[in-house]
């Protein structure tokens, strides 16, 4: 989910990346028992994060994407901590909680491609042909 917020976000622009973060956050919050609203906020913040890239970083350089989804995927796992921590729910700062958002960003970093195409396939406007 953090990773599909982010390559849209990437892709397509603030707006398109927190509608899809809040949308994918929904979903989340459906399966797991926190607080409803918790992942759609955290995962809404994340995608529009990662549309400022496209306001940094018009031109698209593949290298620059893929520092850019690391960087993004660390600050959405913060963001999630944050609003755990907001509505009261347990967050004990350990060492473990750096083990866990390096590997969340590392394998963000390795499927990306692959979610960059599927943001790319399912998000784009398909024209009519009448």
């Amino acid at each position: 989910m953090l990773l599909f917020a982010t390559c849209a976000g990437i892709q397509f622009g603030i707006s398109i990346g927190a509608i899809v973060g809040l949308v994918a956050g929904l979903m989340f919050d459906f399966v797991v028992s926190t607080p409803a609203g918790l992942g759609s906020i955290a995962l809404g913040l994340t995608g529009a994060t990662a549309g400022l890239y496209l306001y940094f970083f018009p031109t698209q350089i593949w290298w620059l994407r893929l520092i850019s989804i690391a960087v993004v995927s660390v600050i959405g796992e913060i963001y999630i901590l944050i609003a755990r921590a907001m509505v009261g729910l347990s967050v004990v700062p350990e060492l473990r909680l750096l083990k866990v958002i390096a590997v969340v960003s590392a394998i963000n970093v390795c499927l990306s491609p692959a979610f960059l195409s599927v943001t790319r396939w399912t998000l784009r406007e398909r024209k009519k042909i009448s």
